[in-house]
């Protein structure tokens, strides 16, 4: 039996305004988003790519009422899909949302000192202990629960922001110090939530803890919503063999795979020079239970141009050396400046390419302890890390030259495990 092969495929109205509320006047060809789910597209992606499944816009983080256009504008486009046999995932924003829509609301994620979190331009990451905002995630899902689709599928379950300095005994902030957060610490550990770094193998353990049952709450609620209504259950684990989730993005894999009927990972595997390195997913592949899809980048959303026949050749083959089910990105290139979605119909199909990934372990890696240096530079950072975050985000030449120089991708890469808290200290 052939295994599924999935399309990345953000299209509609939404993504649209969503471009234009994460950039400053951005350059889009409009009229590639919005023929993305037409019949032609779909039928192209059916016959040259073989698409089996298609992640496809449902709720970008912008409120109910401006957003009833882009589910609309979805919903009349189903019956196409179902037509060419196609399976459909109704994609929801996770853990954050654009902050003006929301504006004067308590749901968002906050730092030692008050300040919001940021996701992107435009948008602030939200707390899945606030009971506002973890309602908005449920809501939506059972929202789109309800329509004609197949699945459902919550992007972007980060729980706060990442740490900047990862040591065995200290890590500087991350995650949320909001006061849902602080409360539901002090409850359930017995003693106040270190609201900046956290310092000592039982602060970090508690703290690890601490943001894996938040998530897998909050998934767990999501999972049963869709699995009730009939419809599968998916979230982006971005690569959970290598980066740390538990530490970068508040989930433990072990605590919600039951929860999911599939495992997509979103990674920056794709060289250069156009070859792939997914080899270290191997062990997760032949363990998984359920399908696994790989979505793998170059530099990122927004900063290249649409694969050609080297890059498929290279994710279809190493999909077939390694046994997962590969998933192409749709939209959100660049070429020349403009952003627009894929040209279905211009694609060929892919021929494999002999794979130069081959399996391989990644071994954990013991983490050294903190300096006195290190840890005053932290702690002085740290009181800005907000708001450096949120000056990144805001300039467009900056984000380009982190994207550019795979600054977030390595920075977060210290493959797997850290040997913190349950995984060994």
């Amino acid at each position: 039996m052939s295994r599924p092969v999935g399309l990345y495929a953000w299209g509609g109205p939404g993504t649209i305004r969503l471009l234009r509320a994460k950039y400053r006047a951005p350059r889009i060809d409009e009229d590639s988003f919005l023929r993305l789910y037409e019949p032609s597209s779909l039928a192209a992606a059916r016959e040259r790519l073989g698409v089996t499944d298609m992640w496809v816009t449902y709720s970008w983080g912008f409120s109910d009422a401006t957003e009833e256009p882009d589910r609309r504008f979805l919903r009349d486009r189903l019956p196409g899909f179902r037509d060419q046999g196609v399976r459909t995932h109704a994609y929801v924003q996770g853990l954050n949302v654009v902050t003006d829509e929301f504006a004067g609301r308590d749901i968002f994620c906050r730092d030692g000192d008050g300040r919001l979190l940021p996701y992107s331009r435009g948008r602030s990451l939200t707390c899945p202990n606030n009971p506002e905002a973890r309602r908005i995630v449920l809501d939506r899902v059972r929202a789109a629960s309800r329509e004609d689709v197949d699945g459902v599928f919550v992007d972007n379950i980060v729980f706060g922001i990442p740490p900047l300095l990862v040591r065995r005994d200290f890590i500087s902030f991350f995650g949320c110090s909001c006061r849902f957060c602080r409360a539901e610490f002090q409850a359930r550990y017995g003693y106040p939530l270190p609201a900046a770094a956290k310092a000592g193998p039982q602060a970090i353990a508690d703290y690890l803890d601490f943001r894996r049952r938040s998530v897998a709450s909050l998934l767990a609620e999501a999972s049963a919503i869709c699995r009730s209504s009939g419809k599968s259950f998916g979230v982006n684990l971005y690569d959970p063999l290598r980066h740390t989730p538990e530490i970068f993005f508040g989930y433990g894999l072990e605590d919600i795979a039951p929860l999911l009927d599939y495992l997509l990972i979103e990674n920056h595997a794709l060289s250069t020079h156009g070859g792939i390195s997914n080899g270290h997913l191997a062990p997760l592949i032949a363990a998984a239970e359920a399908p696994v899809f790989v979505v793998s980048y170059r530099f990122g959303i927004g900063f290249e141009p649409a694969y050609g026949a080297q890059e498929l050749g290279a994710i279809w083959g190493d999909a077939a050396t390694l046994g997962y089910s590969p998933c192409l990105k749709a939209s959100e290139f660049t070429t020349g400046g403009v952003w627009h979605a894929l040209d279905l119909a211009a694609v060929r199909t892919p021929v494999a390419a002999p794979s130069r990934g081959a399996a391989r372990a990644v071994a954990a890696r013991r983490l050294r302890s903190s300096s006195l240096g290190e840890r005053v530079v932290a702690r002085a950072v740290e009181k800005r890390y907000a708001r450096m975050a949120t000056a990144a985000f805001e300039n467009d030449a900056v984000a380009y030259v982190l994207a550019k120089s795979g600054f977030a991708p390595r920075s977060l890469r210290h493959d797997r495990y850290f040997l913190l808290g349950h995984s060994g200290a």
